[in-house]
């Protein structure tokens, strides 16, 4: 028989080693923007569903758990007039998180990895509907770069 040894033969890493499920505790903010913790966490779980092969489940359940903490925000506007906020010529925005990832034995398989995220708007007429409206967006931009660095450890 002349290719029999091919039969065995998979492609990547073996059966026991596949990490198929994953816990994501609620985020942590210790930033200066408020409310992003629960739009991050909720984005997500939308990038881990929708861009990598990893289910959602429950704490008991999964293979693996992610903490995430948002430990920096920054944001810059510029204006003709510094005293002038309701006419912006451009907001700057940059969010770092740092993400931990543990198996289910409790073994840290990611350690504080920062993630970073940033995003620009010209010619804004309304500062705060404007940041406002960003801020789920920046999150977005956040929760894809995690989802992707999830992907690259495996």
């Amino acid at each position: 028989m002349i290719l029999g040894g091919c039969a065995c033969y998979k492609k990547g890493v073996g059966s026991a080693d596949v990490v198929q499920s994953i816990y994501i505790e609620p985020v942590k903010n210790s930033s200066l923007c408020p409310q992003t913790s629960g739009t991050l966490t909720a984005q997500l779980s939308k990038a881990i569903q929708w861009n990598t092969p990893l289910k959602l489940m429950g704490k008991n359940e999964a293979h693996t758990h992610l903490q995430v903490e948002i430990v920096d925000y920054f944001q810059k506007n510029s204006t003709y007039d510094p005293k002038d906020t309701s006419i912006v010529l451009s907001l700057s925005f940059r969010i770092v998180a740092e993400c931990t990832l543990f198996d289910r034995k409790g073994h840290c398989l990611l350690e504080r990895q920062r993630v970073e995220a940033s995003m620009d708007l010209e010619k804004c007429s309304n500062f705060h509907s404007f940041r406002d409206q960003a801020i789920p967006q920046l999150m977005g931009r956040l929760a894809r770069k995690i989802g992707a660095l999830l992907i690259n450890i495996w």
